[in-house]
């Protein structure tokens, strides 16, 4: 489970509420600069990090879409989903997959597009569902409040009787329920999303069910235990206000402590890797 207060990490503003948060990290990441100098660089280092051309990717707390966006543009033919807890951000995310802005406008006025208070309820489920991915759907649809309803057909997503596209889709879940096959997925991303669960040791099984065999789980998330002398030189010519938030960011995230012990209680120690690069940790699981 994702918690509502660790959605960034650490609250943008301890002055808003959740969803103000939520709205404020759209608006200042929903940017041409962020697209080129944050997102399309770190996708590209992820497709030449691994040795093949992945058919199905999971972006897990996939926030307002822009990673698992980049990816369906990087790699036109490969099934991609982004998963987030959030009504507010999955919302945003499917807008902005839409590219044809009278076509949003039409859709919207046709089709409540806020999840905000409604219940989800299960339709249909494809012949081809094993009894996890059922079991996790009928969760999700017994635990939640607020969100739309679904559709499961084929594997695509069908909100409200209207689908957005058929290799790009996004869906409201909980990363200890994930509505997915076994070995579903050749690689799952998570990007400043690990700190952000709950239940840890129970998100990483769940993980690891619907990863194929061969396939990756890539953990990213900022070094805690960075030395203050290799930060102070890693960040010597950022701005003082960058280099404040990214020591909050440092801050919330687990230390290494934490990792080892999450890898171990969830049997996949022997498994992982984890790797330092600059200001950030690499947690890389082979399956």
């Amino acid at each position: 489970m994702i918690t509502e207060n660790a959605v960034q990490g650490c609250k943008l503003q301890k002055s808003l509420n959740f969803s103000q948060d939520e709205e404020l990290y759209i608006a200042t990441s929903d940017t041409k600069g962020k697209m080129e100098n944050d997102y399309k660089p770190f996708v590209d280092k992820i497709l030449n990090s691994i040795s093949f051309v992945p058919d199905s990717i999971l972006d897990l707390g996939c926030g307002p879409g822009y990673i698992a966006r980049r990816f369906s543009e990087v790699l036109p033919d490969a099934d991609v989903v982004g998963v987030d807890i959030s009504e507010i951000m999955i919302n945003h995310a499917i807008k902005a997959s839409i590219k044809d802005k009278d076509s949003i406008n039409k859709e919207t006025d046709k089709v409540n597009l806020d999840f905000n208070r409604r219940n989800i309820q299960i339709l249909e489920f494809a012949s081809n569902y094993d009894n996890k991915a059922k079991n996790n759907l009928y969760h999700i649809a017994n635990s939640a409040d607020k969100l739309a309803d679904v559709i499961v057909n084929n594997n695509v997503y069908d909100l409200n009787g209207v689908y957005f596209s058929q290799k790009l889709k996004y869906l409201i879940a909980n990363s200890e329920y994930l509505p997915f096959n076994e070995n579903y997925f050749d690689i799952i991303i998570l990007k400043g999303t690990f700190k952000c669960l709950e239940r840890k040791v129970e998100s990483l099984e769940e993980m690891h069910r619907v990863l194929s065999d061969g396939g990756e789980i890539l953990i990213f998330e900022f070094r805690k235990d960075i030395p203050e002398d290799e930060f102070l030189i890693l960040t010597k010519d950022m701005q003082p206000q960058k280099v404040r938030s990214l020591r909050n960011k440092l801050n919330c995230s687990p230390d290494l402590a934490e990792y080892k012990y999450c890898l171990s209680k969830s049997n996949l120690s022997e498994f992982a890797e984890i790797t330092e690069d600059g200001l950030d940790l690499k947690i890389r699981i082979i399956k």
